[in-house]
């Protein structure tokens, strides 16, 4: 039997790391959760989904200043927490929630480090070279080819800085993971049938 019930995937934008997370997941028959946490934040908090990702855009808080508002949430001033540390706290909370009922996969939100006292969560890196990512962002996002050029680099500095500017950490640094796949070398079918062994 498997250590692991959860798998915490990172990745580079257009690298496939949704779409191996949801192979896995339909597969094991457990949920996958990636994009519907900023959705379930945003309906929690009374806002859009498009809100909060301009709040991840601009994120500048640190765990610092999340557990500062912790502290302020426990004296009842939460209105003067800043919007962008409800959010990290939010999806945080959200997070450790769905963790609690059982064996699923999150994709992206930072969720490794925000699992990270758990022993059964396997973090994961999923990358790819340019050349690969911008392809499959023309075929799978519909950018062209000069417009996926500039997504690789716009998504993947947002993700480390979320990355980094609430754990500290560096996003791409591979000793935080405990495992990382090139999908384009070896393709999303067979990344997902490494996480299926992992899993069993």
């Amino acid at each position: 039997m498997s250590q692991y019930s959860i798998i915490a995937i990172e990745r580079q934008y257009a690298s496939g790391g949704d779409a191996i997370g949801r192979l896995v997941a339909k597969e094991l028959g457990i949920p996958c959760y990636g994009r519907e946490i900023l959705e379930m934040a945003a309906e929690r908090n009374g806002q859009t989904a498009e809100y909060i990702e301009h709040l991840e855009e601009t994120v500048s808080n640190s765990m610092v200043s999340s557990l500062r508002a912790l502290y302020k949430i426990a004296r009842g001033e939460t209105d003067i927490i800043p919007e962008e540390e409800k959010l990290m706290m939010s999806e945080s909370e959200i997070i450790r929630e769905l963790a609690k009922e059982g064996a699923c996969v999150f994709v992206g939100r930072s969720a490794g480090c925000i699992l990270a006292d758990r022993e059964d969560v396997l973090k994961v890196f999923i990358y790819a070279d340019d050349e690969y990512r911008i392809k499959r962002a023309q075929e799978g996002y519909g950018d062209s080819p000069e417009q996926a050029a500039v997504n690789l680099r716009k998504f993947d500095k947002r993700r480390a800085n979320f990355y980094n500017v609430n754990f500290n950490l560096d996003w791409e640094n591979r000793e935080g993971y405990q495992l990382c796949l090139d999908s384009g070398k070896l393709g999303e079918e067979t990344c997902a049938r490494v996480l299926l062994e992992l899993m069993k």
